[in-house]
């Protein structure tokens, strides 16, 4: 799975939970990564929630640990917090779902060509009785 581009701060980042981002986001928050959605959703949150959903997705998307620890610190540092739960759900959202654009199943194949020696009435020889 590609990184979904999240707008964090006004600045768009790459972001991707894999399993190793997902598990250090459980041990760091006690929750399950859809457990930590609902609770982003229903306003049981708090600032570390969301501190940790987007400095591992910053990971997952490439960023180096140190330099997701510089951003998502300058981020941190002044509020307002709220503007930080859209991107944490888009985060956990896009693991858990796949990214948005994402089209559910597999495409239809094309209808294959008819056979050179078969006409509209048929290839094959008329049978008999």
């Amino acid at each position: 799975m590609e990184p979904t581009i999240v707008t964090i701060g006004g600045v768009e980042y790459p972001c991707r939970l894999r399993i190793g981002e997902l598990e250090g986001l459980q041990a760091k928050t006690d929750f399950g990564p859809e457990l930590l959605l609902m609770r982003l959703q229903t306003g049981e949150w708090n600032v570390a929630h969301l501190r940790e959903i987007i400095r591992f997705g910053l990971i997952g998307g490439g960023m180096q640990h140190v330099a997701a620890l510089k951003v998502v610190g300058g981020l941190f540092e002044y509020g307002p917090y709220v503007q930080f739960k859209v991107p944490a759900m888009q985060i956990l959202a896009a693991a858990l779902y796949g990214p948005p654009d994402d089209q559910v199943g597999e495409s239809e194949p094309e209808p294959t060509p008819a056979a050179p020696n078969q006409t509209e009435s048929g290839g094959s020889a008329p049978s008999t009785p």
